[in-house]
Parts: structure tokens; sequence; C-alpha cells
């Protein structure tokens, strides 16, 4: 990305003008099930191994993080990464019937620097008392 000084900044111009960036993939107009193939599948599959796993979703008010994330419940085929992690769980753990494996789910959102626990009975609750990021 290449934005060029203003001319403006007077005689000693310290701004950047150009950036870079990499990415790994863009999914333009991706269907639901090739966004969790692509960003979800393999950390659902090595939690069942026993790491630790995060998925975490970003971006700006509109972008459509709800919708990627949980997806559409009236039709199966648009649901979001959560179900589909949760059903890829399962699936891990049924494929390993000699080992003991226990589950824990934590269901957060951040929103203007409040953490908020969504598991809670409470609608909109602070997760723990008050958490500021």
């Amino acid at each position: 990305m290449f934005i060029p000084k203003d001319a403006h900044g007077g005689h000693v111009n310290n701004a950047q003008e150009s950036w870079k960036f990499k990415f790994d993939k863009i999914m333009h107009n991706a269907s639901q099930e090739d966004v969790f193939d692509f960003c979800a599948k393999d950390i659902v599959k090595s939690v069942a191994c026993g790491y630790n796993g995060t998925v975490m979703c970003y971006g700006q008010t509109g972008a459509g993080k709800t919708f990627t994330m949980n997806g559409s419940t009236p039709n199966f085929k648009y649901r979001g990464v959560i179900p589909r992690a949760v059903t890829q769980m399962f699936l891990e753990i049924g494929m390993h019937p000699d080992q003991e494996i226990q589950v824990s789910v934590s269901y957060l959102e951040i929103y203007n620097e409040q953490l908020y626990d969504l598991l809670s009975d409470e609608p909109r609750s602070v997760h723990g008392s008050g958490i500021s990021i």
C-alpha cells in the first residue's frame, strides 16, 4: 500500500509512505464450510489431541463476524464456525473411545473494551468484576 507524503507536512516529513501486509488467504464470498475448513478445523483437531485452541473473529461493525461465528439457524448449510467446531469436536472425541476427554468452553465478546461472558444467565454481564482490556 502506498500513500504519498502530504506536502503540508513541511520540509522534514517523516510520515510513512508505504505498508506491506501478508495474508494467509482472502476468502471473498466463501461458504461457511470453506471458512470453517480453512480457519478452524485444524484447531479443533489439535484440541482433541490435548492442545488449547482459540478461534477469534475480529473486524468492523457490520463486517459479518456474528454470521461467520454463529451462522444462520434456519438453514443447516449456513451454520457458522461455532456449531461446526462443536460438531467436529465431538466427532474427534468419538474417534478416541479409549481416552477420557474433558471439554471446557468459553464464549466471550469484547465490546467497547469490556469482556462479556455470552454463556452467562444474566444478559450482557461483564465477565468477572468489570474486566477492562
